[in-house]
């Protein structure tokens, strides 16, 4: 058994070191003797997952039940293959099934030497009590884990890269190192109190503001906003930074995992990601002065293209993100569960002086803003995980507190899912979005599968 002391670190800001963290920890699952195939660049593969009402997975399939269609133009199915990975439960009792022969109308496309997982929590986002939560519920699932053949990696990303489980294939080693008491204080709560902490503290400061100001207008306290201000955009360019980071490393996790010849699937545990950083502290702002253009966002840093760069790397090489909100339920972010939380003793005492400061600018009351712009910020924080997943084929987890379900159905999916290929009819590779539709002849059926590619010129 390996020591459990000091976890591989490495800091975002050092790519190299990201590199070479990472090789380590994906280095057995990329020892295989299985034969590498390369495919023809022309080609796309499409993984998809097939479910009935129930959530069940629908086996038994053909080519010909499948319809495929490219920027709404039909496609011709030029290779077709089902992945079958045994389950734990049929690997503690196996069940004899028949062979099914390969269907006439396709080729066979080539079947994965096994699946890898890797399961990555977002220490950057995630609040203590979440990250709690997201232990007990990794540890639950692998204290029933079978032996498969499947790979499993543990890691964390945020201010820096960790990996607590390198690839391994033993659900045992993974549920070792989730015993470790080193683990719990690396999957996050830290920075998320910071963000909180300083939330709180510019809803304190833009309470003194008014207090000796007119904030339905803030006329003649030009050198006070302007304090505010600067010190607001001091802080959004901070976290922007901060989830640049973050997103750099998420990116390399995926990258990393592409590399792999088998089935890929990401799972990203988190609190959720602003991809306007600026917006939290904004909202704070927005709820004393509405109407103050100072403090509109004008151009604040957007991480989009960022996200971008993340999912067009898994969608070209067939790596499935599955997102788990680790907020469970959704509730009032102002009554102590969001990131702009004012329950604070602090907080709680300086709303005393909500009721003087002047609400005629605003329509309601101070409160009631607050709140709204709060709730505005901790739905949007869901947008970037809802893209990952839907993008790429997976499942974006959010309004539960059950995440032990939700982590079993992202490994079950890894599990059942059958793989498409077809010759695209557009031959142009112009580097434009392709917008890929799988449909099956049944209906009823619910067909999951990556939303496109990006027609990129072959690399060299």
């Amino acid at each position: 058994m390996r020591p459990m002391g000091r976890l591989p670190v490495t800091h975002g800001l050092v790519a190299f070191g990201v590199a070479q963290v990472l090789a380590g920890a994906f280095a057995s699952a990329q020892q295989s003797d299985a034969p590498v195939i390369r495919v023809d660049v022309r080609q796309v593969l499409v993984p998809v997952i097939v479910t009935d009402g129930k959530g069940h997975h629908v086996t038994g399939l053909k080519a010909s039940d499948f319809h495929i269609l490219e920027d709404d133009a039909a496609q011709e199915i030029a290779a077709f293959s089902t992945d079958t990975s045994p389950s734990p439960a049929a690997v503690a009792a196996p069940v004899a099934r028949r062979a099914e022969p390969p269907p006439a109308s396709a080729a066979a496309a080539p079947q994965p030497a096994g699946h890898t997982f890797v399961i990555c929590v977002d220490a950057l986002h995630s609040a203590f009590a979440n990250s709690v939560r997201t232990r007990e519920a990794l540890t639950r699932l692998f204290e029933k884990e079978k032996p498969t053949g499947a790979q499993y990696v543990l890691l964390s990303i945020g201010r820096q890269l960790q990996v607590f489980e390198t690839a391994t294939s033993d659900p045992a080693a993974v549920l070792s190192r989730l015993h470790s008491p080193v683990v719990q204080p690396a999957l996050g709560g830290g920075d998320a109190a910071t963000l909180r902490s300083e939330l709180n503290d510019l809803k304190n400061r833009m309470y003194d503001f008014c207090k000796g100001c007119d904030c339905t207008s803030a006329r003649g306290c030009d050198v006070q906003a302007q304090s505010l201000k600067a010190g607001l955009d001091g802080q959004a360019e901070h976290w922007a930074l901060l989830r640049g980071q973050f997103l750099a490393q998420l990116k390399d996790v995926v990258e990393e995992l592409a590399k792999l010849p088998a089935g890929r699937t990401l799972i990203l545990v988190s609190d959720g990601f602003s991809l306007q950083p600026a917006r939290e502290f904004y909202a704070v702002a927005a709820a004393f002065l509405p109407k103050d253009e100072r403090f509109k966002m004008a151009g604040p840093t957007d991480l989009e293209s960022r996200l971008q760069a993340v999912i067009k790397v898994a969608t070209e090489r067939n790596v499935r993100i599955y997102s788990v909100d680790s907020r469970g339920l959704a509730q009032s972010s102002f009554a102590g569960n969001g990131s702009m939380d004012a329950s604070t003793p602090a907080d709680r005492a300086a709303q005393s002086v909500i009721r003087h400061v002047p609400s005629s600018n605003r329509g309601g009351t101070l409160l009631s803003d607050m709140d709204h712009q709060a709730s505005a910020v901790e739905f949007q924080k869901g947008s970037g995980m809802e893209q990952l997943a839907r993008a790429t084929g997976g499942v974006y987890f959010h309004d539960s507190n059950d995440m032990l379900k939700q982590l079993r159905s992202a490994l079950a999916d890894g599990r059942e899912y059958y793989v498409l290929a077809y010759i695209p009819t557009n031959r142009v590779q112009d580097g434009k979005f392709r917008k890929i539709t799988v449909e099956v002849a049944d209906k009823k059926l619910h067909v999951q599968a990556k939303a496109g590619y990006w027609a990129e010129p072959a690399q060299n």
